[in-house]
């Protein structure tokens, strides 16, 4: 989006010579974006901040208005601290300053691909979590499902019982990780770095689909103590690499099964 007819056709060719997957919609009339929004399917809006009459940070507000998902990028020739500080304020995902040669269309190039991809991982998340949850509620447990090629994990509202709200984190795996234990916590990082790379024993049973698996470990809940937990979980592959891993983290206290352990221990 660029008041400049010229400006805008040289961006949209730049972007499509650095990714030929993007496909580069133009605008010249930022009053005209959100009726475009009702009818087309953008997945990014990229905008100049100075235009007449509506500038690049009223039109994130109108776009918002419309679909608040949609990552927006601020590419402008003015640049400041003041203007980056506005443009985070206003609710702009990324702020890119123009600038002479290729390099700059590299970078919008990359801004883009990266928010798109993200984005695509919430709404993926987001359009499975009305099903999971109606299935996770019946259940105490904590069920999660969680995007391997974006760590994007959705928690089910189980996840309560430690303290935490339920819904989607961008960072699961990390956020997750920051709570094993400090001495269960290289091997669970290990764990994870092995099922990403699709290693065969990193699975209790592995199939050219599927790959299952149970873990234990200690985990710190909302309110710093640490309880001894299981996860059980299947990991999908598609072309033998893991997109996706559904499973829940039981508490082995509430399931008995620290209990039964312990019997089979002493007998």
């Amino acid at each position: 989006m660029d008041d400049d007819s010229g400006l805008v056709d040289l961006a949209a060719e730049c972007l499509t010579l650095e990714d030929e997957s993007l496909t580069v919609k133009t605008e010249t009339d930022p009053a005209a974006v959100p009726d475009r929004l009702e009818e087309e399917r953008v997945d990014c809006i990229i905008s100049d901040y100075e235009m007449p009459e509506i500038d690049g940070l009223e039109l994130v507000g109108r776009v918002r208005s419309v679909d608040d998902s949609i990552p927006f990028i601020l590419f402008t020739g003015r640049g400041s601290e003041a203007v980056a500080a506005e443009a985070i304020e206003s609710g702009v995902d990324a702020y890119v300053q123009k600038a002479p040669g290729r390099s700059t269309y590299t970078v919008l190039a990359n801004r883009v691909r990266s928010l798109v991809d993200k984005a695509r991982a919430t709404r993926e998340a987001e359009k499975l979590s009305e099903t999971y949850e109606l299935v996770a509620r019946t259940a105490t447990d904590a069920f999660w499902l969680r995007d391997m090629t974006t760590s994007a994990t959705l928690y089910s509202d189980g996840i309560r019982q430690f303290g935490y709200q339920p819904g989607v984190r961008e960072d699961g795996f990390e956020w997750w990780l920051e709570r094993v234990h400090p001495d269960d916590r290289d091997v669970a990082r290990g764990l994870n770095e092995r099922q990403a790379a699709g290693e065969p024993s990193a699975f209790d049973d592995v199939d050219a689909e599927y790959g299952e698996f149970a873990h234990e470990y200690r985990w710190r809940t909302a309110d710093g103590e640490y309880v001894p937990v299981r996860s059980q979980a299947i990991v999908r592959f598609e072309d033998d690499a893991p997109v996706e891993m559904v499973g829940a983290m039981i508490d082995v206290r509430a399931s008995g099964a620290e209990d039964r352990n312990d019997e089979a221990g002493e007998r």
